[in-house]
């Protein structure tokens, strides 16, 4: 069994508990969930300090190493290693690989408005029960339909898919109903210049801030915050890894999931869009992954703040809610859907070699700058009024219907079990599998699967 889980894929629930894990590990010593994309710009500005000696971001964020995010990239390649198999394989349009890059730059951008990525909102705020990042949430999901409708109207549907291994897709390349356009037998990652610069690319993002953390004095180095703090990133950043990796897990697929119960297989089909996919979605594969995620950090939070040995994090600022939320969630939801993952998605996807992951990378880059460059001016308009004092849900439903905030937050709780259990009992139904076969079998093996 203990072979099994390190040669092949896992089905989204168990990447989802391990994802919840690395939040938990996080909570327990910072008292917050995981934030990344602050650490992801301090290490640009590493870059722009030692090779360019400019401060483009570097006025804004302070040059730094974010271990976590090293380690989840780690991580990543540690599940890259135990199955043998890295996705470079896989062989991008270049137009595909355009509409990536300017992901990341729009994904980028919009986490500076939203005060944060959708790990930040989705995977963190949501179980600490931030109104904010349930908007964020609700007003980026039209947007990724938007940016699926981009990519499918360039006739680049086949792309969006699951995440499968060579071997599957080798197996289904001829197939009419899941269509493989990333699979070419007689392709070398090794022999193309693009991707051998991109690749260049993320080894400069990750070793240079990674040598001066190691050597210097900068924020987050070794020096600073010591070998115990490191251990304690490593931790969260190994776990967060290892379980996206393993599943393909990201936030952007598991929010656009529910829809597909409307939407026909037809529909599906018109867009060129794999038969696999229509299936994972339809079973709600990646919800169940998200919402293992959210509950099992929720639960935590919620019994750490009632036994008083915790407290609910601030996914939102001083204010429940702010333009920039409303403003950003759509940025991110199309950001992520146009790079094919969200931005802890792509850490995972950066160390299993996928060329999008690597196109995305500089986006991030450049989609800093226009916020570093007119901080003053944004800030003042997105997040210069709240619109709402309440945090939370259960902080707003206290005070407009009474009873206790730890009573609604427990209601609260609840709702996202039921969620869970729905993600579960609509995969049942439409798989037609039993629950050994849907715990047990990873998604490969259930999207394929002929009832």
């Amino acid at each position: 069994m203990f072979r099994s889980l390190i040669t092949r894929q896992w089905p989204f629930w168990l990447g989802g508990l391990f994802v919840g894990l690395a939040e938990i590990v996080f909570y327990y010593h910072y008292d917050m969930f995981i934030v990344v994309t602050t650490g992801f710009a301090q290490m640009f500005a590493v870059i722009e300090k030692e090779f360019f000696n400019i401060d483009w971001v570097g006025r804004v964020y302070e040059p730094g190493v974010y271990w976590l995010i090293i380690f989840a990239v780690l991580g990543a390649r540690m599940v890259a290693v135990g199955e043998k198999e890295s996705r470079a394989w896989v062989k991008y349009d270049g137009r595909m690989l355009l509409l990536a890059f300017v992901g990341g730059f729009v994904f980028s951008f919009g986490t500076r408005l939203a005060g944060g990525c959708t790990t930040h909102h989705f995977l963190g705020g949501i179980p600490s029960m931030s109104i904010a990042s349930w908007v964020v949430l609700f007003t980026g999901i039209p947007f990724a339909f938007l940016a699926f409708k981009i990519i499918t109207s360039l006739g680049m549907g086949g792309y969006l898919r699951h995440q499968e291994t060579r071997a599957i897709a080798k197996k289904h390349a001829d197939s009419h109903d899941n269509p493989c356009p990333g699979y070419d037998c007689h392709y070398s990652a090794w022999k193309n210049p693009v991707h051998i610069i991109l690749t260049g690319f993320l080894l400069v993002f990750l070793l240079v801030p990674l040598y001066y953390g190691l050597t210097g004095d900068i924020s987050g180095s070794l020096e600073s915050i010591g070998l115990t703090e490191i251990g304690w990133l490593a931790a969260s950043g190994i776990l967060l890894g290892v379980g996206i990796a393993k599943t393909g897990f990201g936030t952007e697929c598991s929010v656009m999931a529910p829809e597909a119960c409307i939407t026909s297989r037809e529909f599906y089909t018109r867009c060129g869009i794999p038969e696999s996919t229509y299936r994972m979605f339809r079973g709600m594969l990646p919800l169940q992954g998200f919402m293992v995620a959210i509950v099992v950090f929720n639960l935590f939070i919620m019994a750490s703040w009632i036994w008083g040995e915790g407290t609910i994090p601030n996914a939102s600022g001083e204010e429940g809610l702010y333009w920039g939320h409303i403003l950003g969630g759509p940025l991110l939801g199309m950001g992520a859907v146009l790079m094919i993952g969200c931005e802890v998605r792509t850490y995972a996807r950066l160390g299993l070699g996928y060329c999008t992951a690597l196109a995305a990378l500089p986006g991030f880059y450049f989609g800093y700058l226009p916020y570093t460059l007119n901080k003053e001016a944004i800030d003042e308009v997105i997040f210069g009024e709240g619109l709402t004092s309440y945090i939370t849900i259960a902080e707003w439903a206290n005070d407009k219907f009474g009873w206790t905030e730890t009573g609604w937050a427990l209601v609260y709780s609840s709702l996202l079990i039921g969620i869970l259990i729905f993600s579960f009992v609509g995969a049942r139904l439409f798989l037609k599998r039993d629950w050994k076969v849907l715990l047990t079998h990873n998604t490969d093996e259930l999207v394929y699967a002929t009832n």
